[in-house]
């Protein structure tokens, strides 16, 4: 769901950084995107997201520091779905990133009224 209101991360459970653009895929293994889970080849562009999250005991407490970032698997957007995202996050729209690109953009064009050409 499309929302203008964005809701500050508070420290708890996993949390993810916004790419501002596309880089291309440089990994041993093709990636699924994250919003339509098409598979991305190597050498495509791609948004990266990363991920990480606070430390969830004492024991996390003494490796990472009170304050630290535990790194979890970024997670990937194909060139299509992150157009859509870039495009969306630019206009000022808060992405909740379980969403699919193509469904919040159909939103957009709902709540705006644009049409897409030959449709």
């Amino acid at each position: 769901m499309l929302t203008c209101t964005c809701n500050e991360w508070e420290g708890d459970g996993p949390c993810w950084f916004s790419p501002d653009d596309f880089q291309k895929l440089n990994t041993s293994m093709r990636k699924r995107c994250w919003s339509c889970g098409s598979l991305i080849n190597i050498e495509s562009e791609c948004l990266e997201f990363e991920r990480m999250r606070p430390p969830r005991d004492e024991i996390e407490d003494r490796i990472w520091g009170e304050d630290g970032e535990i790194p979890l698997a970024s997670y990937w957007m194909c060139e299509s779905c992150g157009e859509i995202y870039l495009n969306l996050t630019a206009i000022g729209y808060c992405i909740n990133m379980d969403s699919n690109m193509n469904t919040l953009m159909t939103e957009y064009h709902e709540m705006t009224g644009f049409q897409q050409k030959g449709g």
